[in-house]
């Protein structure tokens, strides 16, 4: 029976699940297929490319601190808050990303998009990767604070507006059971409100109501799908790996609270190893 490993994204909390991924790597726990979006599409490259581990996570986490990885200067001068190419084009030569592994492993990968014009989630494949992995940056792209992404004919926001957890899609590609890596902790649920943030999203999005639209429920949609993985997990169709406690993270390269968050993922995991073992055996 296959299993999909499905990560949520969260933009720095994905330090989480780059702490979970770590310990399943290191037990050499693999899967059939790996879904994720946003933050969690960045943390599948490395752990299908054999690269997830803590000397890893520490030369990441030094870039952080440098003003090309994100920034208010960066979101005027180009349009989007975090510097897409220094992430996904210069730091992979200079850490180096294994593209040998990563392409040759038997790992499927999907990457949850969105596609603003008709509001569906559209998913790319490890073979439909260019060399600056498009796919990835589109479903790291948040409304407001980044540029609308042009892949394939479709015009691509973060994978998150859509599917924040990407488990209908693991289900829908006939995986029995699946391990959840989820970066909100079991008491968190979406809030509903359409206060400026969605008036400016009205504003600059005007020509995609499918966009709006999604926007307007994205709390029920993201509720819908964190009661589905709680469900799962409670007919033993699912593990469910969430932060312990409450992710507070007020700046984003706070590397401390990271590492933090990151430990937290690592330790969190390891309290579920035997379950993940017998699940997975």
């Amino acid at each position: 029976m296959s299993i999909g490993l499905v990560l949520e994204g969260g933009g720095t909390r994905g330090w989480y699940t780059g702490g979970v991924l770590t310990v399943l790597h290191e037990k050499g726990i693999h899967f059939s297929t790996v879904y994720g979006v946003s933050a969690g599409a960045m943390n599948a490259l490395a752990y299908i490319s054999g690269q997830i581990n803590q000397n890893t996570a520490t030369a990441y986490m030094k870039n952080m601190t440098d003003e090309r990885y994100m920034g208010i200067k960066n979101l005027h001068k180009t349009g989007s808050f975090f510097n897409f190419d220094f992430m996904l084009k210069e730091q992979p030569h200079t850490i180096p990303f294994d593209y040998d592994t990563f392409l040759n492993s038997p790992v499927r990968l999907e990457v949850g998009t969105t596609d603003i014009e008709t509001g569906q989630s559209v998913y790319f494949s490890k073979e439909e990767m260019d060399d600056g992995f498009t796919p990835v940056r589109a479903s790291c792209s948040l409304p407001l604070i980044a540029n609308i992404v042009k892949y394939k004919g479709h015009l691509l926001f973060d994978g998150g507006c859509s599917e924040p957890i990407p488990i209908k899609r693991s289900i829908n590609d006939g995986n029995k059971k699946n391990i959840i890596v989820l970066t909100q902790d079991a008491s968190y649920r979406e809030k509903s409100g359409h206060g400026l943030y969605y008036l400016m999203l009205c504003i600059k999005y005007r020509r995609y109501p499918n966009l709006i639209r999604l926007m307007k429920n994205h709390s029920k949609i993201y509720n819908s799908e964190a009661n589905l993985c709680t469900e799962l997990e409670k007919e033993g169709k699912a593990i469910v790996i969430r932060p312990s406690v409450p992710v507070e993270l007020r700046r984003y390269n706070d590397t401390e609270m990271l590492f933090k968050i990151y430990r937290m993922g690592m330790d969190d995991c390891r309290e579920k190893l035997l379950q993940i073992e017998q699940f997975t055996a």
